[in-house]
């Protein structure tokens, strides 16, 4: 059974790649065992690593520019790699597997510490339930949760988040990690500064948003910032349009839709794998390289926090 399920799976991946279609991968933080207080379930290192050796040992994984030139030729199917958010577990434990493995990869980057900025606002909500537990966390915030994430959903459900004030500050990439990713050979995009939900913001909000932090962040790297991947996942038509003007030359969701050579490359989807091991991983990437890619409701696709599987 389970060799006739290896041989199906593979035979859909070929059928896959002979219609040109390319998967993106998203992921947010590659660290140790998540605790209850935990927004983003983080992966295991070693379990991603095992990832990336089954997506390699089935496919090419290749840089995110490759697939958006299509100037792969397999037989195989065609994979990249992305990360999002200015997480220093990127640097401390992706990195090492990535290099380990001779894989290449994009971070989407808001460069924060380079403009002043502290943590995101569910950094603070994790250590806040570290600090003083959920529930007293729920009365500063004005919501009731039975979860870490569900309090999260709850916020962006409002639209604000209350200022949480921590004992600690949780860390947040410097620009020491952003150029370490950039000298290891990574790509850097961009996932705006202040990772606001861009389909709600004005025309003027909106254009400041694509740009404000991005120069800061090309100093950083020295290298133009060419990749947008947008906060939440979120867009819509005029979004699009938006990151069009401001030169970028893609935009990303976490719409689960294999990328295709007709795809708009304002409104590429990626995937975001949860902790499974290598089989159920593969029968998952398999899933969503065949899954139709249908036309959808660009104002209403999935939030990237959190999710069930990992955040």
């Amino acid at each position: 059974m389970l060799r006739h399920q290896a041989a199906l799976r593979n035979g859909l991946m070929r059928a896959a790649a002979a219609r040109g279609r390319c998967l993106v991968l998203c992921y947010h933080r590659v660290a140790p065992a998540a605790t209850t207080h935990h927004v983003i379930t983080p992966i295991p290192p070693d379990r991603f690593a095992e990832q990336m050796r089954a997506l390699r040992q089935i496919g090419e994984i290749v840089p995110l520019g490759t697939v958006l030139s299509f100037a792969s030729k397999s037989d195989r199917p065609v994979f990249a790699v992305t990360f999002d958010d200015d997480d220093p577990c990127h640097v401390r434990y992706a990195l090492p597997v990535l290099h380990d493995l001779g894989i290449p990869a994009t971070f989407f980057l808001s460069g924060r510490s380079l403009s002043g900025c502290g943590p995101y606002w569910w950094a603070l909500l994790e250590q806040s339930v570290a600090e003083i537990g959920l529930e007293a966390t729920c009365r500063v915030l004005g919501h009731e949760a039975s979860t870490a994430k569900a309090l999260a959903r709850a916020c962006r459900s409002a639209g604000t988040v209350a200022e949480l004030a921590t004992r600690e500050t949780p860390p947040v990439m410097d620009a020491a990690d952003i150029r370490t990713l950039a000298d290891a050979g990574m790509t850097i995009g961009f996932h705006t500064l202040r990772h606001a939900a861009l389909p709600q913001l004005d025309d003027g909000a909106l254009a400041a948003a694509l740009t404000e932090g991005r120069s800061e962040l090309e100093s950083a790297t020295g290298r133009p910032i060419e990749l947008l991947a947008y906060p939440y996942g979120r867009t819509d038509v005029r979004v699009a349009h938006a990151a069009r003007r401001a030169h970028y030359r893609a935009g990303f969701t976490t719409v689960e839709r294999a990328i295709t050579p007709r795809a708009d490359r304002f409104l590429l989807g990626r995937w975001q794998p949860g902790t499974e091991r290598a089989d159920e991983f593969l029968a998952e990437t398999a899933l969503r390289l065949i899954r139709p890619v249908l036309a959808g409701r660009w104002d209403d696709v999935a939030l990237a926090l959190p999710q069930p599987s990992n955040g």
